[in-house]
């Protein structure tokens, strides 16, 4: 159970029971609003639940700030905190905590963690474990009409929509890397995230592999995605067969980790270092823990004369990221902005640009986001990684994420 004790520390610290109190008559909830708020979160992501508890003045005061009390503590007052529930009329169904369970949705963390290693390593699995099922769900339809407005809104050509045809709904981004990559006819071409292979299929179009056939020279152009997540490399790939590109010898995707970019290079008996013309990336540099070590694999991959376009949102000041809410994963892997710059002339890419991708997190005019279901059961729908945790970041609707973030394409030349 979560009621009682949890509660009390949760009224002042958890965003979505702060806004219902605030909604409410004299600031009093009622008390099935409580018990859905707090049911929810146990049920949800229960190591966040006890990091809410834990940052309550009245358990940080004893565990944390021992010496500020008025006994002057030299250490802890305790070495374990217990917190339970005595509230037995409310308790969460047997069955109810089973599925959690079986779903995942159950794994405790230690909420006084914060070894950066371990929050890396969590950050990646969450982002392996969503983008899988991006991937799994691909193939039922999508609003496509959202999409195409998407895409012309980020600067895509009516040509480019029309070469991204049928694939249209599976856009994934946060900009348009090729008005920055400016790929030419014969370039060989890396597309880092290339998710489900609608920005690897329109580089394989600009560089011409798309009409080279396997008998052309190997000089001839081709274009490789690297992803991390296999059931989106497998989708891609089973589409670049669908719409006749030559696969693998122009265009291929493999499974892979920018941070570990050499292993998945050489896996696909590529070579590591000074293969590419060109490297493009459309968000997936956003949920790269160690940055400086992509940009570094990245700067490996490019022959001398190779240039980036790597799209990327990152935030404008962490200074605003205030610490007592759970941000999303994404926003607390973006770069910092004011550091990209130093950060790549630093591996050595010359005449470095951050430029400004125009794309604001908000303000957008989109068609509605129907659900289409290509499918008789009605329980099959596409995976949206944005609509996972919307409750838990409701408190992000009040904020200007246009002023706390910004998308920009970063541009890089290697001497």
């Amino acid at each position: 159970g979560c009621q009682m004790m949890y509660e009390i520390y949760l009224e002042e610290t958890y965003p979505p029971m702060i806004e219902a109190a605030a909604k409410a008559e004299d600031n009093e909830m009622e008390d099935d609003v409580k018990r859905k708020l707090l049911n929810d979160l146990y049920l949800r992501n229960p190591g966040l639940l006890d990091q809410y508890i834990l940052n309550a003045e009245a358990v940080r005061g004893p565990l944390l700030h021992y010496s500020d009390g008025l006994a002057g503590f030299k250490r802890p007052c305790a070495d374990f905190l217990f917190v339970y529930d005595e509230d037995d009329e409310n308790e969460i169904d047997e069955a109810v905590l089973q599925v959690a369970e079986l779903s995942g949705n159950n794994t405790q963390k230690c909420p006084f963690s914060h070894d950066k290693a371990n929050e890396n390593d969590d950050a990646k699995a969450e982002t392996i474990e969503a983008y899988e099922r991006v991937g799994q769900t691909a193939g039922l339809r999508g609003n496509a009409a959202r999409a195409k407005a998407i895409m012309t809104y980020l600067g895509y050509t009516d040509s480019d929509l029309e070469y991204v045809a049928a694939d249209i709904f599976n856009f994934q981004g946060v900009a348009n890397p090729h008005t920055v990559a400016n790929i030419q006819r014969g370039e060989c071409v890396l597309d880092i995230g290339s998710g489900l292979g609608i920005d690897s299929f329109l580089a394989a179009r600009n560089c011409g592999a798309d009409v080279c056939n396997k008998d052309d020279v190997s000089e001839a152009p081709f274009v490789v995605g690297v992803d991390i997540a296999q059931s989106e490399v497998n989708h891609a790939m089973a589409r670049a067969i669908d719409r006749g590109l030559v696969v693998p010898d122009r265009i291929r995707f493999i499974r892979g980790d920018v941070e570990k970019l050499n292993d998945a290079l050489a896996k696909a008996n590529l070579a590591t270092d000074n293969l590419f013309d060109v490297c493009v990336s459309n968000g997936a540099f956003c949920l790269v823990p160690d940055k400086q070590e992509a940009f570094e694999n990245v700067f490996k991959a490019l022959r001398p004369g190779g240039r980036m376009a790597i799209s990327t949102t990152t935030v404008s000041d962490p200074k605003q990221l205030d610490p007592s809410f759970e941000w999303p994963v994404c926003v607390k892997m973006f770069a910092n902005l004011d550091e990209l710059q130093a950060m790549c002339e630093g591996i050595g890419f010359k005449n470095v640009q951050i430029l400004d991708a125009e794309s604001p997190l908000e303000g957008m005019e989109l068609p509605a986001d129907d659900e289409v279901v290509d499918s008789s059961d009605s329980s099959d729908k596409r995976f949206k990684i944005h609509g996972k945790y919307s409750d838990q970041y409701e408190f992000l609707q009040n904020m200007d994420m246009d002023e706390l973030c910004k998308v920009v394409t970063v541009y890089g030349e290697k001497p």
